[in-house]
Formats: C-alpha cells, structure tokens, sequence
C-alpha cells in the first residue's frame, strides 16, 4: 500500500495540494507502522529502557526552547559577522556547562564552532574555519579534554581532535578498519568509506561509531582504536543520519525526516546493539525540520533543530532564511 502511494505521489498529473495531503497520510501511515513494530521489539527489554518503562516505547519529546531576551537564543546574530555563511547547525556537545555547535558553510565546505556559556546564554568564543568538513557531531572527551569531529564527508575517514580552549585543531586520526575488527564482514570492511558520527562514552571510556552506508557501528576503546562491529537491532533505515550519543550502556541515534517520512527520532540502543526504545521529536516550523543533535551537560539533555524557508525550488543563499534553535529535553532522563 504505502508503495502505491509513493507512485501516487510522483504522479505529475496530480495537483501539489493533493500531492501535499497523500504525503502527510502517507507519513502518519509510516510512523504508526514504525511505532507498533518498535514497541512488539523491545517489549523484552522494558527493565533496561533508560527513560521511565510506565511512558509508551515511542514517547514524544517535551521541549523547552532556550530564550534570551524574550526571543530564542539567536547565536549566529550574537556573534555577528565572524559567521556569516556559517548557517546551518550540525554537531553539538557539552562540558561544565559550555556548549560547542558546530555551524557548517556549505560554500566553502567549512565549519566554525561557537562555544556558548549555557547559563547565561553567552556567546563566549568563535574558532576559525576548521577542516572538519560537515562537521556531522562533535563529542567531548572528558578523560582527555579534546572535542572530536566526525567530518562525515565521502570516503573521508579521520576523526579531528580540538582544543575546547583555543578552539583549534590539535590533531588529526586516520581511522582503518583491519580484519582485527570482531565480528565485522568482510563486505563491510571492503565497501567501508568513514563514519557519520562518533560519540565518546565516559563511563566506559570508548568510541562509538556510525558506519557510512551501513548504518550499524563501530565499538573503539578510549584511543580510538576500533574493537568490535556491532549490528543495531530494530532500527529503520529510511531516515537521515544525524549525530550521536553514548552514555553508559546506551548508544542514542539521531536521525531526521528524509523524503515522505515527515518526523525526527532519536533511537536508542544498548552497546551490544539490542533496540531499548526511541524518542519522537517534533517536525515542522517549529522547532524545525531537522533535528540535527543531542548533546547533555551533566543529566540535562539539550536538542539542537535547524530549519530553512525559502521560494518555490530556490535555494540560493539570498533567497534562504536559515534558523537554529536550541532546546532543553524535559523526559529524556539520564541513564544510571
């Protein structure tokens, strides 16, 4: 059926207010698919579901937009002209209460990293153009206070370490996948192009990593040496690929609305890739079309939505308005 409809939808005969309505029928179709399968997955594992087992499996996010002065918090417009063509959130992460949002320039395939002051909502320091390309998430490591970048570009398999002080780059890793890898095919290994994100886990001091084109991961230990290819259960395949977390034993996947299926989640795994749950975010104007990360400083969780208006099938940048909004999570608990 939902085929069908797709064909339906692609039908140049077909009026765009028709077009419109099939397609949100066909997203709500979708979710309640998605929502049943996912709840039948993981009702043998409701004792380790990190947040509250009495809420249903695909809960809905309850957000809290951050504002200052009676409007949400604009940090491109506080930093002023060092961002300009740097629009488009991507990766996020938090230590001691600062913030690190990585804004992408897609004409000069760049991203600078603002660091905020979470408290007060202060923009405390801009880095320069780094070479971390997409700059899909950003994580920080406590153990050795760095922030890594995933650069999630074609065939581009480093990992890129920053100082969380200068906001400069300290180093740059290769990252190979060798037959030393367990459990990881060789089909895998062969077709293997880089990752999209990378999380650091403190409690376990480790690295998870999300394959490029496959979709599962890649367990590293505290140097980023990777261990073992781990299959993530339960998941579905037909959303974008955002960023990540990982916190004691739970790996939380980021994915965005792609095509029809109009709707963000965060799915959430354990380290050995048994599907624990997921949580709904919001699609739309508000907060945003894509949920592009989640980050936490200490047990609050944050979520950072990026959206885009602009003509009819024109995408040039004069013609675009490009918002970044930042919100607390108020029922994504921390794991214990």
């Amino acid at each position: 059926m939902i085929k069908s409809m797709e064909r339906v939808i692609r039908n140049k005969a077909i009026s765009k207010a028709s077009r419109g309505l099939i397609t949100a029928v066909l997203s709500l179709s979708i979710f309640a698919c998605m929502v049943i399968m996912d709840t039948a997955a993981v009702s043998a594992a409701a004792g380790s579901f990190p947040y509250s087992t009495s809420e249903p499996v695909s809960q809905m996010a309850s957000l809290t937009l951050l504002e200052k002065n009676g409007r949400f918090f604009d940090y491109r417009t506080e930093a002023g002209q060092v961002l300009y063509g740097y629009d488009t959130l991507q990766g996020a992460c938090a230590n001691n209460g600062y913030a690190y949002l990585t804004l992408y320039n897609r004409t000069v395939e760049k991203c600078k990293i603002v660091k905020v002051h979470l408290a007060s909502l202060t923009v405390i320091k801009v880095s320069k153009a780094l070479p971390i390309y997409h700059g899909n998430n950003l994580t920080y490591n406590t153990r050795k206070n760095l922030i890594v970048a995933t650069c999630c570009r074609v065939k581009d398999k480093r990992a890129v370490f920053i100082d969380p002080d200068t906001l400069k780059v300290k180093k740059k890793k290769n990252i190979k996948l060798t037959r030393k890898v367990k459990g990881l095919p060789k089909s895998v290994r062969k077709k293997y192009k880089g990752f999209t994100a990378i999380a650091y886990n403190e409690q376990k001091n480790c690295y998870v990593g999300r394959l490029r084109n496959d979709n599962n991961v890649i367990i590293f230990d505290g140097n980023m040496k990777p261990k073992k290819y781990v299959r993530l259960s339960g998941k579905n395949e037909h959303l974008l690929n955002q960023g990540m977390e990982s916190i004691g034993n739970y790996i939380y996947d980021v994915r965005s609305f792609k095509g029809v299926y109009l709707y963000n989640v965060v799915t959430i795994h354990t380290l050995k890739g048994e599907f624990a749950g997921q949580m709904v975010f919001p699609y739309g104007t508000f907060p945003g079309n894509e949920l592009q990360c989640i980050f936490h400083d200490g047990n609050q969780f944050y979520a950072g939505f990026y959206n885009t208006t602009s003509q009819i099938n024109d995408t040039k940048a004069n013609h675009v308005m490009r918002l970044n909004r930042l919100f607390k999570i108020n029922n994504l608990n921390y794991p214990e």
